[in-house]
């Protein structure tokens, strides 16, 4: 064909939609994970480790607020595979921690080497921006916790100015070749991941807990503060 004599890819049209649906599953997987497929995923788990199961469902925590916890994971596009483990870890940390964005921060530390492994280049290393230590201040002391869950109470504009820096930071690292990902400190991740996705939702944050030893950070850049 043409398209290979002047050097192009030539991508069958059953490829092209197995991938584009693939994307989208991944994209909104958080949405489709019913109360009945947390359950299926239970019983599953229970067949294989019924201990595990039987000491965290319902005892400390009830499927609804698994759901939300996994949701959240999905939501990053972090793998629930390993449902054991998150169940291992939410038996851990659920007896006193009822908020599912802590419960997942703590989910995510114990998934740390499945995401490192999903965001390594092939020689082993996470190429990143980070947060200068003023800017993280700055937005852990506008951390607000309710019964309706967490908010970073900045202003718009200053949460724009912010939005802005990243967006500038970002664009070189992308610009180089490689992955969007911002390496903060867990105590602000998810607020940074909040303020990232009105940039794009495919940005990937990152917190120095989720980095495993074996795994090299190369930070090209960092977001400062005002």
């Amino acid at each position: 064909p043409t398209a290979e004599v002047l050097g192009y890819e030539v991508v069958d049209a059953a490829r092209v939609l197995t991938t584009h649906l693939t994307e989208t599953i991944k994209r909104y997987a958080h949405e489709l994970l019913t109360r009945d497929e947390v359950n299926h995923l239970i019983k599953t788990l229970k067949e294989e480790s019924p201990a595990v199961v039987e000491e965290v469902v319902p005892a400390v925590m009830k499927p609804g607020e698994l759901q939300k916890v996994l949701q959240n994971l999905l939501k990053e596009g972090v793998s629930i595979r390993d449902l054991g483990t998150i169940l291992e870890t939410l038996g851990d940390y659920g007896p006193r921690i009822k908020d599912p964005e802590i419960l997942t921060e703590y989910v995510r530390n114990s998934l740390a080497r499945t995401i490192c492994r999903q965001h390594s280049s092939k020689d082993g290393r996470i190429f990143v921006v980070t947060l200068d230590p003023r800017l993280e201040d700055v937005i852990k002391a506008a951390i607000e916790r309710t019964e309706r869950g967490t908010f970073v109470a900045l202003s718009p504009a200053m949460e724009g100015r912010i939005g802005e820096r990243l967006a500038t930071e970002i664009a070189k690292l992308v610009a180089a070749g490689h992955e969007a990902v911002i390496l903060c400190s867990a105590q602000v991740r998810a607020q940074v991941k909040k303020i990232a996705d009105k940039i794009h939702p495919g940005i990937t944050v990152l917190s120095y807990n989720e980095i495993v030893q074996d795994v090299k950070v190369e930070s090209l850049g960092m977001v400062a503060a005002e």
